[in-house]
């Protein structure tokens, strides 16, 4: 259930949203027109850390869905996995997170795979907690897409915290370009960060949509009191243009803009804005067409709901019937289906396909329920998913648009469907 739309743009010439974590940078301190005008172009997406526990941040996400741009929350049981629990707090905050209307990317637990996490160590109990925080939010909040999110090391333990294809939106890693591991001058780093981000991709690439959540190149280490800006803009030129020559699954990258050195958080400075060579290098990376800057309009003022992932097929379904048409379309017809529920028996989560005749030259579908925009994808085949269970009871209409290149409207299609509240035999 994530955002087809931000996997595959329309052309193939642009693929990959940018954001940025600057609550913490030292000169913007989380202004983005000022961040915006320092890096030269747009982000689609901004950045902030919540500890589990702490209410929804209700106008911080209206401040950056107001700027056209998708929230990124990194929510973190710090004080431990035993604190999550189906609770009022739970059920409250994904209320509150429906309430926004429009997505929310949001990272629950990252870095579960190392030691330094105060929720790392037991991958039984982290893959519980992770599906109940998942199918707690999803059954409250469909507009909020969940990325699990380990960090690029230790690989070993990666597959064991991983909860499952059907309790995870979109596949996060976390890599930073360093001098030295730990802080530590006798652990130089030689690690291959282009190398890590393949082995995140060959894991989960061709079932999901892969973030790099967090990204930042050191262009100053305490420990060895050494500055590297050339460091950081080499590594900087490298992970962005590899993402565009190497990695068309990779949808979204998050640069991290924080002085850690200064703030005593780490041993690096990632801040862009400290350092003329390391902003450069910044503007000139991503001012590549394939870096996407704000979301289309459209889906801004959307209601976000259930939405297919990046080159995944829909979960196993019970049934597959045609809705209208035929099981041979014309070359100018556009049908309906529907896997995983009979039309006259609609219950709980379904997939809606848009089936499009071969001298139709789609680029764009849109599908709507009751008038109500569902979702956009442009990724073949064209479905999503719908929790019929969070509607009422009774009829409701299924409707379909097909859009070529020129975003032309070329063929339209209604189907009808009953919706009840238990599964019928």
């Amino acid at each position: 259930m994530v955002l087809s739309l931000l996997a595959t743009p329309a052309t193939g010439q642009a693929r990959c949203y940018i954001g940025a974590y600057i609550e913490q940078d030292p000169v913007v301190a989380g202004d983005i027109a000022l961040f915006e005008r320092l890096v030269g172009k747009e982000h689609s997406s901004y950045m902030r850390y919540l500890g589990y526990g702490e209410p929804f941040p209700t106008d911080w996400v209206a401040k950056v869905h107001n700027h056209g741009a998708l929230p990124h929350i990194a929510w973190e049981p710090n004080n431990g996995l035993d604190e999550v629990r189906d609770d009022a707090y739970l059920r409250q905050w994904a209320q509150a997170a429906a309430e926004a209307q429009k997505p929310i990317l949001l990272r629950f637990a990252s870095e579960m795979n190392g030691t330094w996490m105060p929720y790392s160590g037991n991958p039984d109990e982290y893959v519980r907690k992770w599906r109940l925080v998942y199918t707690t939010i999803k059954s409250e909040a469909p507009n909020v897409i969940m990325v699990w999110c380990p960090f690029a090391t230790p690989r070993r333990t990666i597959p064991l915290y991983y909860p499952g294809d059907d309790y995870v939106d979109w596949v996060g890693v976390n890599i930073y370009a360093v001098l030295y591991h730990d802080g530590d001058i006798s652990q130089p780093a030689q690690r291959d960060l282009v190398d890590d981000l393949r082995y995140v991709c060959s894991l989960y690439g061709a079932r999901k949509p892969i973030a790099i959540c967090e990204y930042g190149a050191t262009h100053y280490c305490r420990a060895s009191q050494q500055f590297s800006s050339s460091f950081a803009a080499a590594s900087i030129e490298q992970m962005y243009r590899t993402i565009r020559e190497q990695f068309p699954n990779v949808v979204f990258i998050n640069w991290f803009s924080v002085d850690a050195a200064s703030d005593g958080l780490a041993c690096n400075d990632y801040a862009l804005t400290t350092d003329d060579l390391v902003l450069n290098s910044y503007r000139q990376a991503i001012d590549e067409q394939w870096f996407l800057t704000q979301l289309p309009a459209s889906l801004q003022v959307a209601l976000a709901a259930l939405w297919q992932p990046y080159g995944a097929s829909p979960a196993p379904t019970t049934t597959q019937l045609a809705l209208t048409g035929t099981p041979r379309l014309a070359d100018d017809q556009l049908a309906i289906a529907v896997r995983g529920s009979r039309p006259e028996a609609v219950t709980g989560p379904v997939v809606i396909e848009a089936r499009a005749g071969s001298g139709l030259d789609v680029n764009l579908v849109e599908f709507y329920v009751d008038g109500q925009i569902l979702a956009l994808t442009n990724v073949p085949p064209y479905r999503v998913q719908w929790n019929a269970a969070a509607g009422m009871p009774g009829e409701h209409t299924i409707r379909v648009v097909a859009r070529n290149s020129a975003d032309q409207k070329i063929a339209t299609e209604e189907a009808t469907v009953i919706v009840t509240e238990s599964q019928t035999d």
